[in-house]
């Protein structure tokens, strides 16, 4: 369904699922390119897609190679991913620095009739060199089961489908995705039913997050659900637009009602509603917004959080390098006194996409947290691209904590000395050396605020990387 909308041609389920999760119309992010790299692994990204101009290298692909030996009811796919990274004073704790390799490499099995049925497996083995131990998850995963499906109907042709089995999610990249950068990343053990109409297309679905584990098969939780219903409805403010209700459903048997008061925990059932707007009103513009409200209870308290999100980017086309212009605003509920307040008023990000939703250095989750952001992309040859981005971040209540992408409270502040938590600037590049292979790199650099400063020993944090991609979606 969502490969059809981006004008692409069908290829693994994560390159299904995507289209419809990023911030902008049409598989594109209002920011940078940052979590979305590679235009053949995971849509457009606002950049070389559909350039019709020849790579600088010869194509390889090994994978097609050998899928094209196979019968047609047999497809075969591959992925590798090299990675290095670094960084210096982790968690805001002086001295708490790291390097290592990351490597991930995935392989999927598809067996499949011309159109209506399909039965998928992927595993995928996921290992650091050099880290610091402990070693363990995310990023050491060894031989895990990564997806194990089977699909009636197929969401690129038929108006229903029925997906049942370890899948990937990934409706809204704020909320519930599969965050891929991670060297995990993550899947759902599901039922998934896609209905499409011409202009209307929904999906329902119940699922229960992956937990990752060191050795063998990855459980999900037991008790940990999530259930949902995320609609699409087509053309409606503009020819080029997209308007998206949702309603989510979270349960959780012991969830912390309190991070930045107490460790007690509660069971949780919270029941989240959202409407996301993304139209691209002419070529070179394109904006997005979303509002969520969330309501239910955690232990004894009621629920009563919010957030949004807004953004817009223009690029100029008829200028040398067709610079690309962004700015983005977010905002998260916190709680003003968490150790009295008898409502959770702390935003739950659920299950987001982890990379670059403040930043590439991955230090804040969407929940008591107030962002502006502002960056440009240039493209100053037709498969490379530099970014540079500013974001200044603050808390939306000074008592309450500051939260990491996983959702746990890395700072706390018992005093209001300012809710100002610090800034941060990125710079990044990707290069596609042809059509299955990319390679970038990207620095950044956060220094704290008043907030930080009252609560850390360490007020500044770097991080870099280095990447190599390959992927192979074989004769699809």
């Amino acid at each position: 369904m969502f490969s059809m909308m981006a004008g692409l041609p069908l290829a693994a389920q994560d390159d299904i699922t995507t289209q419809n999760a990023t911030s902008g119309f049409n598989g594109v992010f209002i920011t940078g390119p940052a979590s979305n790299p590679l235009s053949f692994l995971n849509g457009a990204a606002g950049r070389t897609t559909g350039n019709p101009a020849p790579y600088d290298f010869h194509d390889f692909a090994p994978v097609t190679y050998l899928d094209e030996k196979l019968p047609n009811w047999i497809d075969v796919q591959a992925e590798e991913r090299f990675r290095y990274e670094a960084y210096d004073n982790n968690n805001f704790k002086l001295g708490a620095n790291d390097s290592y390799l990351l490597n991930r490499f995935r392989f999927q099995v598809d067996l499949h009739t011309p159109s209506w049925f399909r039965v998928t497996a992927q595993v995928q083995d996921a290992r650091a060199g050099f880290q610091n131990p402990p070693l363990g998850p995310p990023n050491t995963v060894r031989w895990d089961l990564k997806l194990a499906y089977a699909e009636i109907g197929a969401p690129e042709q038929h108006w229903f489908s029925l997906r049942v089995g370890r899948q990937l999610i990934n409706y809204n990249n704020t909320i519930i995705a599969n965050s891929e950068w991670r060297n995990q990343a993550r899947s759902y053990d599901a039922a998934v039913l896609n209905l499409n109409a011409k202009r209307e297309h929904l999906g329902i679905f119940a699922a229960s997050p992956v937990v990752p584990q060191a050795y063998g098969v990855s459980p999900h939780q037991e008790g940990n659900n999530i259930y949902g219903a995320y609609g699409r409805l087509d053309d409606v403010v503009g020819p080029h637009s997209n308007l998206e209700p949702f309603v989510l459903w979270r349960v959780q048997p012991a969830e912390v009602v309190e991070p930045a008061a107490a460790k007690t925990t509660g069971k949780e059932n919270e029941k989240a509603i959202g409407l996301r707007l993304k139209e691209q009103p002419q070529a070179a513009f394109d904006y997005g917004g979303e509002f969520i409200y969330e309501t239910g209870k955690v232990g004894t308290q009621s629920i009563n959080a919010f957030a949004t999100q807004e953004g817009a980017a223009y690029q100029f086309l008829n200028v040398a390098a067709k610079p690309r212009v962004f700015t983005q605003f977010d905002y998260a509920s916190g709680n003003g006194n968490p150790a009295q307040n008898a409502t959770h008023t702390t935003f739950d990000t659920i299950e987001p996409t982890a990379h670059d939703r403040f930043g590439i250095t991955d230090l804040f989750g969407w929940q008591n947290l107030e962002s502006v952001r502002a960056g440009a992309t240039v493209e100053p040859h037709r498969r490379l691209t530099f970014t540079v981005q500013g974001l200044d971040f603050w808390a939306a209540d000074a008592l309450d904590s500051i939260y990491n992408t996983s959702g746990s409270a890395i700072l706390n502040n018992k005093t209001d000395h300012g809710r100002h938590v610090g800034a941060e600037i990125d710079s990044y590049s990707w290069y596609e050396l042809n059509k299955h292979f990319n390679l970038g790199g990207g620095a950044a650099y956060f220094g704290g605020g008043q907030f930080l400063t009252n609560v850390s020993t360490s007020h500044s944090y770097t991080y870099y990387y280095f990447a190599l991609n390959f992927k192979d979606n074989g004769k699809k």
